[in-house]
């Protein structure tokens, strides 16, 4: 298993602030990128932990010098949304692998829930308690949210989509996927054919591959999740 750590983002709502990247904000005494790391090495056998990096990626690396990191530069962070680091981490997968962001806290009790799911399918862990954690981020559900919908039999129908109503949540992504390794081919090839030069968000390109008729299947929980968007985030955690 590999751990593709997504982090080469400026996080611009935060960084005129805190004039660092998000994933080195402190959580009792680790960087939200160290407890990642720590929590997966912990839990599960992880063969490699790529990290793609970006935006001040020196600081990055000074932060994990004492980890054994491969170590991937997305050079158009700029330009590019999250997708693009996703892909160039894909790139250099040579087995099953688990994407993270890096501003985001949670429980590693959702790493041992992907890992009992393992298959040859994508899991997509879903907070099953999301409005909770909206109400706790004070964010307005209408506003902010996207769409995400699942069968009885838990395979995802829709994702990313701005919503009207409530009702088209079912849950909330919780910015990790588990991809297998048979699958990272045929995702390489159709996001260089068809959205390499496109703005998506990742959200947006699960949608694309469930029009394309892969089988995408959610993993509700309630543990502990939050994520770090804004600066009302980092204050609300605190609160």
């Amino acid at each position: 298993m590999e751990l593709i750590i997504l982090a080469a983002g400026q996080g611009k709502r935060v960084n005129k602030y805190l004039k660092k990247n998000k994933c080195l904000l402190k959580i009792k005494g680790k960087t939200l990128i160290e407890k990642i790391i720590d929590d997966f090495q912990s839990t599960i056998k992880v063969d490699k932990v790529s990290v793609v990096t970006g935006y001040k990626n020196a600081k990055i690396k000074s932060n994990l010098k004492n980890y054994n990191i491969n170590y991937i530069y997305n050079k158009d962070y700029k330009k590019k949304e999250m997708l693009h680091s996703l892909y160039l981490g894909l790139l250099q997968a040579r087995t099953d692998i688990i994407v993270s962001y890096s501003d985001i806290y949670f429980s590693k009790k959702i790493i041992s829930l992907i890992k009992k799911k393992k298959s040859k399918k994508i899991i997509l862990p879903i907070n099953s308690n999301w409005k909770q954690v909206w109400k706790n981020r004070k964010k307005l559900f209408v506003d902010d949210c996207e769409s995400l919908k699942f069968n009885k039999d838990f395979k995802l129908t829709e994702i990313g989509n701005k919503i009207t109503n409530i009702d088209e949540v079912m849950g909330q992504y919780m910015g990790l996927v588990f991809i297998p390794k048979g699958l990272i081919p045929n995702i390489k090839k159709f996001y260089k054919k068809k959205i390499k030069n496109s703005k998506k968000h990742i959200t947006e390109f699960l949608n694309d591959l469930i029009n394309k008729k892969y089988e995408i299947y959610c993993l509700p929980t309630k543990v502990k999740w939050y994520e770090f968007d804004d600066m009302q985030d980092i204050k609300n955690f605190k609160k």
